[in-house]
């Protein structure tokens, strides 16, 4: 699968890597892994700097926020980071603009970043 997924349960963090060419299927199985492992409500980094996609558009994320909706019914979701290359990172910008509305969501251009501003929030229970 070209999204890894690493979960660190006694720090309530999720990192996701994804690398190659990445399908909406792709991303469904990554969020179907998420909500199995009972982790939705963790503090997630999704990595796309080493990512491409030339099947998902607005659309495509536009599904798979309500596929994430749809699972997520149970329970909150943690904040959301995102690290997209600055030249590359207009899709994670709509899916921030998307997915935003019932928790915190930012695009970075660093790992390092992204692990800052997810400090600020507290572990998730």
């Amino acid at each position: 699968m070209p999204i890894h997924l690493e979960i660190f349960h006694p720090d309530r963090i999720v990192v996701g890597v994804a690398r190659g060419e990445i399908t909406l299927a792709d991303f469904g199985g990554f969020v179907r892994e998420l909500a199995q492992a009972g982790v939705l409500h963790y503090r997630k980094i999704f990595d796309v700097t080493a990512a491409k996609s030339t099947t998902v558009g607005k659309d495509e994320l536009l599904a798979a926020d309500a596929q994430l909706r749809v699972l997520s019914r149970k329970g909150p979701r943690g904040p959301l980071a995102v690290v997209a290359d600055r030249d590359r990172g207009e899709l994670a910008q709509t899916f921030k603009a998307l997915a935003a509305d019932d928790r915190p969501v930012e695009v970075f251009p660093s790992l390092h970043e992204a692990r800052r501003w997810l400090a600020k929030f507290p572990v998730a229970v």
